[in-house]
Parts: C-alpha cells; structure tokens; sequence
C-alpha cells in the first residue's frame, strides 16, 4: 500500500478536524469493498481531498473515490475503471444472471478464441448495476454529508 500526502500541507485546527471526519468517511466508504476482497492500492490526503483506490480480487476492476475536504466543493468522485480484458468470475457470474446471453459473455471474456472484447462503456454500465450494493452505500454516506456523487465510467474500448 502506497499513502500520498502534501508534506508542507498544515492545516488550520478546523480544517484538522473536517479532514479527520472526512477520513473517518473514506474508510466506512469503502469498507463493504475490503471486506469482499478487494486490494487497497492506495490512499491520498492533500489540502483538497481525500482519495482512496481499490483493485478487485481478479484485477479486473479499480475503483477510485475521491472525497472533498472543503465546504465549497459538494461532490464525491467515484471512478469505476476496467484495467484488464478479463471479467472476474463473480461478475460473469452475476452478467449470467442477469440473462447476458453466453456468446456475449464468451467475447467480454476472452474464452472464445482466445481475444477478448474490451470492457467498453456499455459493459462499465452492466459492472456499476454489479457493484449497485457499494455504490449505494458511498451515497448514502455522501447524501448525509449534504453531498452528491460524480459516477465516471472508463471502459478499455477505443471510446471510453
């Protein structure tokens, strides 16, 4: 795990105490992720915000959120990335379940000859109905902190 901060970054009593609170929320943000296997990469803290990244077990999936430490900016980042061709056995599982038909799964996945479809944007938007569970606890925290969450989506298609 790799921690970054601003070394010169001394911040007044209150803006102390905000950043305390905001890590506190960091971390029960992404709790549901560790528990069910997923890597912390790494954690930020700069005079701006709060950020965390996580890789799913398969190294399939990151996911990165990025909390404001001031009052002015009111919206949580939260980035869905597909960092590898491959889909992790619990996605493909749920794609299965959800009735994405198995030739479609077969490209997404590289088990037919041997290439794989790129995780485009229509399949990142299948991957957020997947991790709905976490994304809705990271809102619901972001909701009682009087903020809103910015979902970006990148794919590893030529347009995402």
């Amino acid at each position: 795990m790799v921690t970054l901060s601003t070394p010169a970054f001394a911040p007044p009593e209150n803006l102390a105490s905000r950043s305390m609170e905001r890590l506190a929320l960091r971390e029960q943000a992404t709790e549901s992720l560790r528990n069910n296997g997923w890597r912390l990469l790494y954690t930020g803290l700069t005079p701006l915000r709060a950020s965390v990244t996580l890789l799913d077990p398969s190294e399939s999936l990151q996911i990165s959120l990025q909390i404001p430490l001031t009052d002015d900016v009111e919206d949580w980042d939260l980035w869905i990335e597909a960092c590898n061709r491959q889909l992790s056995v619990p996605l493909r599982q749920w794609l299965e379940e959800q009735g994405v038909e198995q030739s479609t799964l077969s490209r997404m996945s590289g088990s037919s000859n041997g290439t794989a479809e790129p995780l485009r944007l229509s399949n990142m938007l299948q991957v957020a109905r997947w991790l709905q569970g976490p994304i809705d606890q990271i809102e619901q925290l972001a909701e009682q902190n009087q903020c809103q969450v910015v979902l970006h989506l990148a794919g590893l298609g030529p347009n995402s």
